[in-house]
Order: structure tokens, then C-alpha cells, then sequence
């Protein structure tokens, strides 16, 4: 009880401050550097950034999309990338507006499930320019969902999707995909767990009078297995050589078969001369058997050899390569 101090005290030392004969601390402290959080469950962000080649797989993609969409509606049919861009699967799931078309398919060899989301604007505009509308009135999406005929149509336009997306990746890495099903609620259309990463492609679709977004979600845990290829270099940068493709081709080259011919020699007949040959009949050549004969490989000369014999069969003794010249 000793350190409390009495109201005479307290009033006193009020009065002190006020008046300035007690100091007071007007320093203030300097603020700490700012501390970022890493969280160490998060995969590597900006996918873009770090995998050239999937920027390039991407061109690929929207450029056969454009090609066929416009020939599957009959109309002038625009496809870009908007954006591609790291995320986790539970902040993306939040941003979805309803309804939506969530589209589930794999990309084989690889393992899991990837997504392929359509917004509901661009589902009704794709609808309308099946049908030869001009997606001029505007539709009512609150509370509605997708009739059977819509189904249909966002079918066929992911399975051209789908397609476009494999034959973009065909010079990477040979994949498959294949559509499983489609969902409208984010719930049932789990790819990851909400705090997994996964890589958003965003695509922007214009048709005539109307556009809408088209968004493929790969979980960062599919890519895993060949994200080296993805971040490897193109156009012009310079490119490690990879061990393993180089010794795939050096086994694939000596595997191969190849004619080889020798020749003894050559002379030159008239057409009596061959039709009068019998048999046992001796033909000159213009070749001396000192002299070194040239062996062809699929018809392009590549050494020298002397002829002979080896195991009692016919043989050549190679003595050296011909020159370039």
C-alpha cells in the first residue's frame, strides 16, 4: 500500500504538469520498419512472371479460340488474355459472381481436377448468338439458374474450349483433357482447399454486341511435376541444355536404321552388249583392287574402305572418313 499515493499527492503532481515543472516524455519512438508475413503453406505467386512458356502456351490458346468460336457461332468472335495471376482457391471461389458456369475437366497425364469458369453474362450472350440473336436485350441473372438448352450450349462451347486448350500445350507437354461435369455452386465444384494456390487465366470474349470473361483455374500442385518446362525460356533467350532430352535423342539416334552400300566399281555397256551377257561371263570395271571404294550411307558417300573378306563373307575395311569437299 505504500506506493499509492495520497489525493494530496496526486493533485500535486497534476499541478506540476500543468505548470511545467514536472517533465513529461514528448519524444515519440520511432516506428519500426514495417514486418511482412510470409505464410510458408503459399506457393510461389505471379505464375506469369516465372513461367514464360505458359504465357506462350496461353497465346497459342486464345489464338485457335478466336478461330474457332467464330466459325462454331458464324460471327466475329474477339478472344484476349486479360490477366494471369496467382491466387488461393478459397479468395477465388468468393470473387464469383452468380450464376456461373463452373466447369470441371482434368488434364491428363497430369494429377487433379482443373476448372474452366464461364460468367453468366457471356453463357446467355453465347446463347443468344447460337440461336441468331444479337444480345441486344439485356437478361435477368439474379436467382435464376441454367435451363437444359443452356446446358447444351455451354457444352459445346467448353468441349471447343477444352480442345483449343490441348492442342496449345501439344509442342510443351502432350496432354489430354477430358470434361467431367458442370456445376453452378463453388461448393460442389472443389479443384483445391481454400488455402491452396492456383494459377487464374483470365480470358476477355467479345462477340459482336456483347462480351464477357472466361476464366481456367489450374491448382499450382497439377503443374508441380513440370514446372521446369514452364519456366523455361523462348524467342530468343538463351536455353540450358537439358541433359536428359539430349541423351533421349542420342539413345533414339542410335537406334535407328540406316542402308549402307558400297561400291567396287563402274563400267559402262551398250544395250547389245548387256543383252549378249551369259553366264560366267566376266565384266570390267573401271576400279583397280588397290584402290580404296567408297562406302554410301542412304546414298550420301561418307568413307573410305578396301574390300575383303571376314568369316567367309564379303567385307569392307573402313580406312577413313571423306572430307566435306
Amino acid at each position: 500500500m505504500r506506493n499509492i499515493l495520497s489525493q494530496d499527492e496526486v493533485d500535486s503532481l497534476l499541478d506540476g504538469i500543468s505548470t511545467g515543472k514536472v517533465e513529461t516524455e514528448t519524444a515519440i519512438p520511432e516506428k519500426d520498419e514495417e514486418v511482412l508475413v510470409y505464410d510458408f503453406r503459399r506457393q510461389d505467386g505471379h505464375a506469369n512472371l516465372r513461367m514464360p512458356t505458359l504465357d506462350m502456351i496461353n497465346e497459342r490458346f486464345v489464338g485457335a479460340l478466336r478461330t474457332d468460336l467464330s466459325a462454331a457461332t458464324r460471327s466475329v468472335v474477339d478472344v484476349n488474355i486479360s490477366s494471369t495471376e496467382s491466387v488461393k482457391f478459397g479468395e477465388f471461389c468468393r470473387s464469383l459472381p452468380l450464376p456461373t458456369s463452373l466447369n470441371i475437366f482434368k488434364i491428363e497425364p497430369l494429377i487433379g481436377f482443373s476448372l474452366l469458369v464461364l460468367e453468366g453474362p457471356l453463357v446467355f450472350s453465347f446463347v443468344d448468338t447460337f440461336f441468331g440473336g444479337k444480345s441486344v436485350s439485356p437478361v435477368k441473372l439474379e436467382g435464376r439458374s441454367f435451363t437444359s438448352i443452356e446446358t447444351k450450349i455451354i457444352e459445346k462451347v467448353v468441349k471447343i474450349v477444352l480442345n483449343d486448350f490441348q492442342r496449345a500445350w501439344l509442342d510443351v507437354y502432350a496432354i489430354k483433357t477430358a470434361f467431367i461435369r458442370s456445376e453452378i455452386d463453388p461448393q460442389f465444384a472443389t479443384i483445391a482447399t481454400p488455402n491452396d494456390s492456383i494459377i487464374v487465366i483470365r480470358v476477355m470474349v467479345d462477340l459482336e454486341n456483347a462480351s464477357g470473361s472466361m476464366t481456367i483455374c489450374i491448382p499450382h500442385s497439377m503443374i508441380e511435376p513440370i514446372k521446369d518446362r514452364l519456366r523455361m525460356r523462348f524467342r530468343g533467350e538463351k536455353l540450358e541444355v537439358d541433359e536428359r532430352w539430349k541423351r533421349h535423342i542420342e539413345r533414339k539416334i542410335k537406334e535407328l536404321t540406316l542402308n549402307l552400300s558400297s561400291t567396287l566399281g563402274v563400267t559402262r555397256l551398250t544395250g547389245r552388249e548387256l543383252l549378249d551377257m551369259k553366264v560366267n561371263d566376266v565384266v570390267l570395271l573401271d576400279q583397280k583392287i588397290q584402290n580404296p571404294i567408297i562406302v554410301s550411307i542412304e546414298g550420301n558417300p561418307k568413307f573410305m574402305a578396301y574390300p575383303g573378306s571376314y568369316n567367309k563373307r564379303k567385307a569392307v575395311r573402313i580406312e577413313g572418313k571423306i572430307g566435306k569437299e
